[in-house]
């Protein structure tokens, strides 16, 4: 089997006999990174172009958060996935982990039902219906939704056994003969990718379930916090690029699906700000320390250098917003919660009330305070 890095390089060097530049490269590219492509396309053409603004296809959603692996379709991928659903006429759909592709569905057939962990988003689709319910993945599904659904729509995070996971939450939830759809990543989204292709056809045979259908028809936004991620990269205009497979599922008996499931420990606080979202890590020490702040990279820049969770640096991070920029919290973690509490108030103000809270003078509240109050402030309105 060809090594992942010389088969990318392949590929690339035959598209730039053809004529591709970087951006036509990346998206014929199968899901290979970004910043991947571009160290192996430099070395055989080098280009610049100019950046396009950052695009939100959902204004009316808060944005996109890296933490819940957020990354949203396109719009012409909404409409082409609500279309094959429409078209198969089903009594009940389920929508796991993609409520903004439920929410758009259920406008136009009023005829699904939400679960995902985000609860803004699901506080959102209670406006216009009840079938919305907050729900973590690792929790057990409610008995009175088990075997229930005709069709069940996942999008997991494209980490195997996240993918696996949703999928066993899938099963549960659908009936005997029952369909679930759900994306997978594209062949070259990492190294171990075609590895794990094959281990998942094996593991949904043995779980009863049997892919009836695959086809490369979905496309995703680049969310606020890719953007910036890769805003380094002079090639990289912003433009959407990620392409992935969907994947169609029968359940054709019940099976017991035995995962080992390793619950994440991490738990956040979420602010919000014009739809921007800032995410602060759950602390339990409550007392009054001169607040500290530390970047995660020698040339103290904000923003986190990638768009994967499995990279080393996600589990220093303690504030972290949906524009990819992180921090790490070296003291005085409830005096930064008091302060990204009240972000939007004059410094003044945020002094007063850590004064009163902390019975400390307003003198030394500001000494202490006031140039981590100029942080978080260029962190969260940047």
């Amino acid at each position: 089997m060809i090594k992942h890095s010389k088969g990318i390089e392949k590929i690339i060097k035959k598209r730039i006999s053809l004529g591709y530049n970087y951006l036509e490269t990346l998206r014929s590219l199968y899901g290979a990174d970004p910043r991947e492509v571009w160290e192996i396309f430099k070395k055989y053409k080098f280009e610049t172009k100019k950046k396009i603004s950052l695009i939100n296809l959902y204004p009316e959603f808060p944005e996109p958060h890296m933490a819940f692996s957020q990354w949203r379709m396109t719009l012409q991928s909404v409409e082409r996935v609500i279309k094959k659903l429409a078209e198969k006429n089903y009594k009940e759909v389920c929508f796991l982990g993609c409520p903004v592709l439920g929410i758009k569905f259920n406008k136009k057939y009023k005829s699904s039902f939400l679960l995902d962990i985000d609860k803004t988003l699901i506080s959102y689709a209670k406006k216009f219906t009840k079938k919305a319910m907050v729900y973590n993945i690792y929790n057990e599904i409610l008995k009175q939704l088990k075997n229930r659904f005709e069709c069940v729509v996942i999008d997991p995070p494209w980490y195997y056994d996240e993918i696996k996971l949703f999928i066993k939450r899938a099963a549960e939830l659908a009936k005997v003969g029952g369909t679930i759809y759900t994306s997978l990543p594209s062949l070259l989204t990492r190294p171990p990718i075609i590895k794990e292709r094959f281990d998942l056809q094996k593991w949904l045979s043995d779980c009863k379930l049997v892919i009836s259908e695959l086809s490369p028809i979905i496309e995703y936004e680049v969310p606020p916090f890719e953007y910036n991620t890769y805003l380094d990269i002079p090639a990289f205009t912003g433009e959407a690029w990620r392409k992935g497979d969907w994947m169609k599922i029968k359940k054709c008996d019940e099976a017991k699906i035995k995962l080992k499931i390793n619950k994440p420990r991490e738990k956040w606080l979420e602010f919000s700000y014009n739809k921007k979202r800032i995410f602060l890590k759950k602390k339990k020490e409550n007392k009054y320390e001169k607040p500290e702040l530390k970047t995660l990279y020698p040339d103290n820049s904000f923003i986190l250098k990638t768009v994967s969770k499995r990279n080393s640096l996600i589990k220093l991070i303690d504030i972290w917003t949906s524009r990819n920029a992180v921090l790490k919290i070296k003291r005085g973690y409830f005096v930064i919660k008091e302060i990204i509490s009240n972000i939007e108030k004059k410094d003044l103000e945020i002094i007063k009330i850590i004064s009163e809270k902390y019975k400390k003078s307003p003198n030394v509240i500001k000494a202490e305070c006031k140039d981590t109050i100029k942080k978080l402030r260029e962190l969260v309105f940047k």
